[in-house]
């Protein structure tokens, strides 16, 4: 009883307490965390996905610039950039992505999305992604045709027409392409945008692409890949498959202003077929009277459709061509088409080598080429990265959509003098999922254990950022690529010790970069700029040297 007065003054001193201190408070802004320098991880997104636009010919040391990208398909609401913004706009050449926190992709239930891209001066392109795995962290490269010096085995012309006079476009054959292709547009055609509005010009710019079947930068343009999914037929199913190309074409044209997306006359087109071209389901050399399906490709949106069929003939030269009429502008290819006994699915490799200390996957890669029933050999795509270390089985073909009733085969090779080191057997990669493969590996460089600690520091509040971003070492004497995902700021490299390596990140659309030395007695990182900056140490016991590196950003959001 007697204690309750004094509880009764306590809590009213306690009031009046509060009411000093938040008086105090409200004069002085006083912020209990002022000179707390918090660290933020940024890895609660899923699935990075790293694409690399890269010129097809391999000749050109310049990289793709002011590109413009367009995200479509069934998971494009899903995808962001790598900052979890809906910013989808390259840095340089690259554009780096995630997937929403929220989801679970699975091989039952891929998230698929298609990359659409464009630049001044490039052949417009896109690339279909399907993501399996939330934790599988990807990278393509998406080779882009340069106009002006388009690769090995492909063309450029361009030209003029007076709708009124109509008039024919031929890209003409070249050392490295036999082939030629025309584009003939009828007197008083009428051209029209993509909305099917009839475009009010009387001449049309136009320029066309022709790509060779025979080497090996013409196919790598291949719009896509030869991987296809949903691929609209003319019985009006989808069927998800596979391409064998006999040659395609990139037709583009503007007038006034505006893309010309169709004709009111259908323009016709003429294909120069390749001398060594052989019909995959034959084994036979094409011929005049055979035929090969045609079909579009919408590089807007990744979108495959069956045409019809082009017919072979002699054209006054004497030489092979394939003719058909097309009503509307895309890439035009003559194909055969298969439908796919899988898609999903990987398939791995199961590496046995005389290599049994870590050997850097970024200094090998693979070819991978298809084989019909017939016997005819053509090559699909090339892994850029191969495991070649005894007993590895994570290398992984995926998303192949690899044809029924063929048999793939895979080749590896050392970067350094493009060393051919083996191949698996011919297999069918419908009945199997992992493949064996022996190599002989004649030497491996002195490898560098490197441990990257990475953080970015804001300057516009008391912030750090552990970014989760990928992370670039570029060798400046051999132009060779190693790249990690770091996860909250960390990653691994095994690097040749000795070498300058231009070191570099993408992050929320800025480009950070540097160059580096990697010594086990000393290793130096020089800013480029507003750039890359860090402290190394080397510890003999486990024989790596980290790196303690930092960039500072003034826009953290």
């Amino acid at each position: 009883m007697n204690k309750l007065p004094n509880i009764t003054l306590f809590m009213r001193l306690s009031g009046v307490l509060i009411l000093i201190f938040g008086a105090l408070n409200a004069c002085q802004k006083i912020n209990p965390f002022e000179d707390l320098e918090l660290t933020v991880n940024t890895d609660i997104y899923k699935a990075p996905v790293l694409i690399e636009f890269v010129d097809a010919n391999p000749e050109v040391k310049g990289r793709p610039q002011n590109l413009k990208v367009t995200i479509s398909g069934p998971g494009k609401d899903l995808v962001l950039s790598d900052a979890g913004k809906k910013n989808y706009t390259p840095s340089g050449n690259v554009l780096s992505l995630v997937l929403n926190k929220n989801v679970a992709p699975t091989t039952k239930a891929p998230i698929e999305f298609t990359v659409a891209v464009s630049g001044e001066g490039y052949v417009s392109t896109s690339k279909t992604i399907i993501i399996t795995d939330p934790k599988d962290a990807l990278n393509f490269r998406v080779p882009l045709t340069n106009i002006a010096t388009p690769p090995v085995g492909a063309a450029t012309e361009k030209a003029t027409v007076d709708l009124s006079k109509g008039k024919s476009v031929e890209v003409p054959s070249t050392p490295d392409k036999p082939e030629t292709a025309s584009i003939t547009i009828t007197p008083g055609t009428e051209i029209k945008d993509a909305s099917g509005t009839i475009i009010n010009s009387k001449e049309v710019a136009v320029t066309v692409v022709q790509y060779t079947t025979e080497t090996q930068e013409s196919i790598e343009s291949f719009p896509g890949g030869f991987a296809a999914e949903n691929v609209a037929m003319n019985s009006g199913s989808s069927v998800d498959g596979s391409f064998i190309t006999g040659g395609f074409v990139a037709v583009e044209m503007e007038a006034a202003g505006k893309d010309v997306k169709s004709f009111s006359k259908p323009i016709e087109v003429t294909v120069g077929l390749n001398p060594d071209l052989k019909n995959p389901n034959t084994g036979q050399l094409m011929k005049e009277g055979d035929s090969i399906p045609t079909w579009s490709y919408d590089s807007d949106t990744g979108a495959w459709k069956e045409e019809g069929v082009a017919n072979v003939i002699r054209n006054n030269k004497g030489e092979l061509v394939a003719q058909f009429k097309a009503p509307h502008l895309s890439y035009w290819n003559l194909d055969w088409f298969y439908s796919s006994c899988r898609s999903w699915e990987p398939l791995t490799f199961n590496v046995s080598s005389n290599v049994t200390r870590y050997a850097n996957s970024n200094d090998f890669y693979a070819k991978v080429y298809c084989i019909s029933e017939a016997g005819v050999k053509n090559y699909v795509k090339t892994m850029y990265d191969f495991d070649v270390t005894n007993g590895n089985s994570s290398n992984g073909l995926f998303n192949a959509n690899p044809p029924a009733n063929f048999k793939l085969q895979v080749e590896v090779y050392s970067r350094q003098g493009d060393t051919f080191l083996g191949a698996t057997s011919q297999f069918d990669p419908c009945s199997v999922s992992s493949v064996p493969i022996s190599l002989n590996v004649k030497s491996l460089p002195s490898y560098l254990n490197v441990e990257v600690d990475f953080t970015a520091k804001c300057t516009n509040k008391s912030l750090n950022i552990k970014p989760s971003t990928w992370l670039y070492l570029i060798s400046l004497d051999s132009y060779t690529w190693n790249y990690s995902y770091a996860v909250s700021g960390k990653a691994n490299f095994n690097i040749t010790e000795g070498k300058t390596y231009y070191f570099f990140t993408y992050y929320d659309n800025k480009t950070y970069e540097g160059n580096v030395t990697f010594n086990k007695t000393s290793s130096v990182i020089t800013a480029n700029g507003k750039g890359i900056t860090g402290t190394t140490s080397y510890n003999p016991v486990t024989d790596i040297v980290s790196v303690f590196a930092t960039y500072e950003s003034e826009t953290c959001n």
